[in-house]
């Protein structure tokens, strides 16, 4: 893909997260999973399927949720940040940083973040680096 294309890819990414996306929760905590899931360049089904799984366990937080779409919605995110990483790591965190400030908020993020570094069974150092700046993001201590 061309530069051109990959940002009007990742721009058009975005813009149907934030149409499809209204509960701030659920984007921070998209966002947070997939800039870990992301950050080895790679998106493992592993991965897609931890974040499902994370999703339905919080459901009572998070509810009602089109499963479906959610899926749809965070590999397309994960390919825009992907595409253009600069871009979408800027977005994804000021997503995170929303819910700063609410302690149970901040911490089902810093959770998803946590689950997202092991969701492939390896840990690499790039995603310890992004779940620093994710917690850094939302003013709090990582783990």
């Amino acid at each position: 893909m061309a530069f051109e294309e990959e940002a009007a890819y990742a721009l058009a990414s975005w813009a149907r997260f934030d149409a499809a996306m209204t509960n701030e929760m659920l984007r921070a905590i998209t966002s947070a999973f997939a800039l870990v899931a992301v950050a080895d360049g790679d998106l493992a089904k592993s991965e897609i399927d931890r974040f499902i799984l994370l999703l339905r366990e919080h459901s009572n937080v998070l509810a009602p949720l089109d499963m479906d779409g959610v899926e749809r919605l965070f590999r397309d995110i994960a390919g825009a940040l992907m595409s253009n990483p600069p871009v979408g790591r800027r977005r994804a965190l000021a997503y995170i940083a929303a819910v700063e400030g609410s302690s149970v908020d901040c911490e089902l993020v810093r959770s998803a973040a946590e689950i997202a570094v092991a969701a492939d069974n390896r840990e690499v150092v790039q995603e310890q680096d992004v779940l620093h700046e994710i917690c850094e993001a939302m003013g709090i201590a990582p783990r």
